[in-house]
């Protein structure tokens, strides 16, 4: 048989080579030989990697993170649009809850509280609408009261995580004011000498009427800044949130002393005289309110010889020795201070023995730039630098007597002499004072603006008194970024109106109590004391003098003042709340067209209905009409047969129900004896 052909086995130098299917592998497979050798791990880096990782995730610490060179803190956030001019913020709504109003209804009365903000005509027809809807507005504000409330009550650390770095800057503030004080009063130790009841607690029996009378601003000393328009620029802000610790953490200057001691005398020949600062009247008039607030201050009592009338003297208190709102605000209010006072930041004007002069801008740089020789020198964020000029400061005395009016029409007068910056003057002539200048930090600007603190308010009122201002102002910032939120003008009437319905407080009864504690302090024999409030007697004041013998209730002065760094860890435990204001729309309202203290409205511009649940009622079984029978009257026999016979029923059955119950009865007893 005939022997095949053998097959072509193609070209030899193809033979023996491996399949296609080889060459056809990607260059990410595990088995190519190029791939293998672009990705091998050296051991020992390897080893290095893994050590370093199991340590981060070991300690859990942010080392690892970027931080920022300005502040040397980790940022927040990795992104940040300063392109447009909103705020970024959105109100916290997780549950999706809605307003009871729609978004006409919610922007109608967003431009009537806007008119009212900016003092302008309301519409007729959103008053209409304001007036509408008034009871919804009312009920759904409790709603997102309580939902702001158990907000900030979960997210507290968080909320106030901004504040580290303003408590940081206090500390040093706090430590160069408290070297002052060492410095100028001895070290000596004090021990209680009596209690004087706090203000709260001084209620005259009768009924009389105290006022503020015969205000008269004597003189003023200092520059005081020219500021036609209050306005806080973003700039400015933005500058200190970085630079925080460049310009407060520095020593603030003494008030000058404009009352000398031959005008006391003088005063003194008539009638005794108090001389009581603006801080130190605060510290009577809202101590024990807040835990951030001053409890200490100096008060020397001594009498003239001539007339037997005491001079009382207050001295400005100690700084707080506890961190929260106020001890917030007074860090930016500083820092603003001194970051406006640098050359070309704002105008000025020098004002003594009643002459008004324009302070000139000084050069910033008096040096030639040609000078190759000048001496350099590279100063850190955190270091002081020595370019930076102190802050501009002024003081003015105003005189006024603390009149109290009894029942019959007698008037008894304290005459009291007050100490206070004034904050700005609207015309170069500077006869137009800015009745105050108020910086609000706002610690939850997603929510809207905070109701101002007793404290912020009697301070506001106060200086609109001393000043006789009309207007005051308050700039409110947010604590998170230092964006400005709201320019809010402040009234007497509705400083008054916020102490009424917030915290329950009269400003003529406080004057009343305040009358009736400085009659007490005129029964005080002269001497020099330190009046100091402890939480431990919360209805007194301490009145301490100094002793030459160290006991075991004894105190020294650097003992008080240094024995405790000041932190926020108490004011941070406390259940301390400040609820959102329902007539102040700020820039996040504006920019969410969401009306204060209010839920945002459905997009599709429909209202929520909130209805109660309505009980379910059973429906009523339908029977078949049935046929009508032809009405029937019966005898007088019949309808007593009737009657019997019900009766004899009812009888029968009232009988078997006895028997039912004395059977079961019997049957559960035998159960329990089984038992």
């Amino acid at each position: 048989m005939a022997k095949d052909p053998p097959l072509y086995e193609g070209n030899a130098v193809f033979r023996g080579q491996p399949s296609y299917k080889i060459f056809n592998k990607s260059f990410e497979h595990v088995d190519d030989a190029l791939y293998t050798f672009l990705n091998e791990v050296d051991p020992e880096v390897l080893r290095l990697e893994l050590k370093e990782t199991a340590n981060v995730f070991k300690s859990f610490n942010r080392n690892t993170a970027l931080r920022d060179p300005r502040t040397d803190q980790v940022p927040g956030s990795t992104i940040c649009d300063n392109s447009s001019g909103g705020t970024g913020y959105s109100f916290p709504n997780p549950l999706d809850q809605h307003s009871e109003l729609n978004l006409k209804q919610q922007a109608a009365c967003m431009r009537v509280l806007l008119a009212w903000q900016r003092s302008e005509p309301v519409d007729e027809e959103d008053f209409v609408v304001w007036q509408a809807t008034e009871k919804k507005r009312c009920n759904e504000q409790q709603r997102v009261q309580k939902h702001i409330h158990d907000h900030e009550l979960g997210r507290k650390e968080i909320i106030y995580a901004p504040m580290r770095s303003l408590v940081a800057v206090y500390r040093k503030w706090y430590e160069l004011s408290v070297k002052k004080l060492l410095k100028r009063y001895p070290n000596e130790s004090y021990v209680t000498f009596s209690g004087l009841p706090q203000l709260s607690q001084c209620k005259s029996l009768n009924s009389q009427t105290v006022s503020m009378e015969q205000v008269e601003l004597e003189r003023i000393v200092g520059r005081v800044r020219l500021w036609p328009e209050v306005k806080l620029s973003q700039e400015a802000l933005s500058t200190l949130q970085v630079r925080l610790d460049r310009y407060a953490a520095r020593e603030t200057k003494d008030p000058a002393k404009l009352l000398s001691d031959e005008e006391k005398d003088l005063e003194l020949e008539a009638n005794n005289i108090f001389v009581l600062p603006l801080d130190s009247l605060l510290m009577l008039l809202t101590t024990g309110s807040y835990i951030d607030l001053p409890t200490e201050m100096f008060v020397s009592l001594r009498e003239c010889p001539k007339s037997n009338h005491k001079c009382m003297e207050f001295q400005s208190p100690f700084p707080a020795r506890n961190c929260g709102w106020h001890t917030n605000s007074l860090v930016l209010k500083h820092a603003y201070e001194a970051y406006i006072s640098q050359p070309g930041q704002a105008k000025w004007l020098h004002i003594e023995n009643g002459a008004v002069k324009e302070v000139p801008d000084r050069l910033i740089c008096e040096m030639s730039s040609t000078d190759l020789h000048m001496a350099y020198k590279l100063h850190t964020i955190d270091q002081h630098s020595s370019d930076i000029v102190d802050a501009s400061a002024n003081t003015a005395l105003v005189s006024w007597s603390l009149r109290c009016k009894s029942e019959g029409d007698e008037y008894k007068d304290f005459q009291i002499f007050s100490t206070l910056p004034i904050p700005a003057v609207k015309d170069s002539k500077g006869k137009k004072p800015l009745g105050c200048h108020l910086i609000k930090l706002e610690n939850k600007p997603d929510c809207g603006c905070e109701i101002m603190s007793k404290y912020e308010l009697i301070s506001a009122w106060l200086q609109l008194k001393l000043l006789q201002a009309d207007v005051g102002h308050c700039t409110r910032i947010s604590l998170r970024d230092f964006k400005p939120m709201l320019e809010e003008k402040l009234a007497l009437i509705s400083l008054e109106q916020q102490l009424h319905d917030y915290y329950n407080t009269s400003m003529p009864q406080l004057l009343s109590n305040l009358y009736e504690f400085l009659k007490l302090l005129d029964t005080v024999p002269v001497g020099e004391y330190l009046l100091r409030y402890s939480p431990k007697y919360k209805d007194k004041f301490l009145l301490c003098n100094v002793t030459k013998e160290a006991t075991a209730q004894s105190f020294k002065l650097d003992q008080l003042l240094t024995e405790t760094t000041p932190s926020d860890q108490i004011f941070l435990t406390q259940s301390s709340f400040l609820p959102i204001s329902p007539t102040l729309c700020s820039r996040l309202h504006e920019e969410l067209q969401l009306l204060p203290c209010a839920f945002p409205a459905k997009a599709n511009g429909r209202s929520v209905q909130r209805r109660k649940a309505a009980i379910a009622r059973p429906e009523p079984e339908r029977r078949a009409p049935g046929r009508r029978q032809p009405h029937k009257k019966f005898t007088a026999a019949q309808t007593e047969e009737f009657r019997r016979r019900c009766k004899s029923g009812q009888k029968i059955r009232a009988r078997a129900r006895k028997k039912a119950a004395a059977k079961e009865e019997k049957d559960q007893l035998e159960k329990i004896m089984t038992l």
